[in-house]
């Protein structure tokens, strides 16, 4: 896999952080590129009926604002993790998009990605029940060699 690129959705949960570990340990045995992203979501309330309680473009703004916040943190934590497991040249993107499979996939495709590593589950309870769990739609619709990790 020598000048491949390895893909790693992060969340900062502990599975997503769980899958980096994994996806630096074959980047370090492989010489494969890591590229760590952490997606926002541009318009987070579209299947949440947000609208109908009267949210405002300044309650979407504090939102999407607290979003991008801990997806650069996620992105901090995971730059840091992948330096003490020594991989320093990781490339660390965050993505506007809606959190889905889609997004993920595209992005694979756009930045070239050979295999994709990500954590079982983000999403718990009952927000998994009615969104489902985006490592399922990838392991059903990825072209691209997927490693599922489950903490």
């Amino acid at each position: 896999m020598a000048n491949n690129n390895i893909l790693v959705p992060i969340d900062g949960s502990d599975t997503s952080l769980s899958a980096l570990k994994q996806a630096a340990i074959l980047v370090n045995a492989l010489g494969s590129k890591l590229i760590v992203i952490s997606i926002v979501e541009e318009n987070p309330f579209v299947n949440a009926d947000f609208y109908y309680f009267g949210a405002d473009s300044s309650t979407m703004k504090e939102y999407f604002d607290e979003a991008c916040k801990n997806a650069k943190a996620a992105l901090l934590a995971a730059q840091k993790l992948c330096e003490d497991l020594g991989v320093n040249d990781a490339e660390i993107k965050m993505i506007k998009g809606e959190v889905s499979a889609t997004t993920i996939l595209k992005t694979a495709e756009e930045l070239n990605s050979n295999l994709i590593i990500m954590g079982s589950h983000g999403r718990k309870g009952v927000q998994k029940l009615a969104l489902g769990s985006v490592a399922e739609d990838i392991l059903l619709h990825s072209p691209l060699p997927v490693l599922i990790v489950k903490q």
